[in-house]
């Protein structure tokens, strides 16, 4: 922390990471392979609700195209917030970014949106915390 800054891993797959001034949740994702880069996606902490409405937005539609896209068939859709929604074989659900970090149940984006309302009352208090260092 002598940097100024905090990290902590959420159980959501992020990491949360505290200035003084701002905070956001950061994601790393392997490339495929080693000939690939990875990707950096960051939710930065002003707009968590935005990101949670999006979910639950994209996560609506997700549902409803699982319920018409044909067995077998494949569709990729843009999501709210840079997100996409994937039916078919490869990462299928509400993607953060691309075909990274898939949401294919239920569970599985209550776990996400309760990592992102963790950190909306965490990241206050460690700024606190910082500003008084």
């Amino acid at each position: 922390m002598s940097t100024g800054t905090y990290e902590e891993s959420l159980p959501c797959g992020g990491k949360l990471k505290v200035s003084k001034t701002a905070w956001e949740i950061s994601y790393y994702f392997p490339g495929p392979d080693i000939r690939y880069n990875g990707t950096f996606v960051s939710v930065a902490g002003n707009s968590i609700e935005q990101y949670i409405a999006a979910l639950n937005d994209n996560w609506a539609d997700y549902e409803q195209l699982k319920l018409s896209i044909p067995k077998g068939g494949e569709f990729t859709k843009s999501g709210k917030m840079g997100m996409s929604i994937r039916i078919g074989n490869l990462a299928q659900g509400v993607c953060l970014r691309s075909y990274h970090m898939p949401i294919s149940s239920y569970e599985q984006l209550e776990r996400v949106i309760a990592g992102y309302r963790y950190a909306a009352q965490r990241a206050p208090q460690i700024q606190k915390f910082l500003v008084s260092q």
